[in-house]
């Protein structure tokens, strides 16, 4: 990893901690309005369920990706919901930097570590393991709960294949990495 690289990974990753901590401002009705151009109702709820933080970076991937030119209305739903799977308290604070650094530094550790997506609500084990499974399948959980919210198979698919930098949801993955 090169120099600048690594500083634009580390100044990307410490915003991130500083909207976790409680320091993005809510939303206004403006942003809620932009935000029901793109979910059908049945999903405008789910949205909401997501913190401030999570909210805001989505609406930011939501406007990177029309910036960019996307008007594709699945795929502008799918930015608006990637990360659903980490709401209602799933995925605390703590699991997002131990996920990344898993993922670099201890990877087998932590494929080992994690439930099953199917297994996760069930398991009555320590909530770390829980909270750990959450934050690495968030895509296959978030896929799910917009299935159920009534998002097109194409949104779905977005949301489960958004970490992907060749899947279907490539440009998504591009814009969720830098916003």
């Amino acid at each position: 990893m090169h120099d600048t690289s690594l500083m634009t990974t580390i100044h990307y990753r410490l915003r991130q901690v500083r909207q976790q901590l409680g320091f993005e401002r809510p939303l206004r009705a403006s942003d809620y309005a932009e935000v029901e151009l793109w979910l059908p109702k049945s999903a405008q709820a789910l949205f909401r369920t997501m913190t401030v933080a999570d909210q805001q970076h989505s609406l930011r991937v939501c406007r990177g990706l029309q910036e960019r030119g996307c008007q594709e209305r699945d795929m502008l739903a799918a930015a608006l919901l990637h990360d659903v799977g980490k709401a209602e308290g799933r995925v605390p604070f703590w699991t997002r930097p131990t996920i990344v650094l898993g993922k670099r530094l201890l990877p087998e550790l932590l494929r080992r570590s994690v439930l099953p997506p199917g297994e996760i609500e069930h398991d009555r084990g320590p909530r770390w393991r829980r909270s750990l499974s959450y934050a690495w399948h968030h895509a296959e959980v978030g896929a799910l709960l917009a299935a159920a919210a009534g998002l097109s198979e194409r949104a779905v698919l977005y949301i489960r294949t958004h970490h992907h930098p060749h899947g279907p949801a490539a440009e998504l993955h591009m814009v969720d990495e830098v916003s």
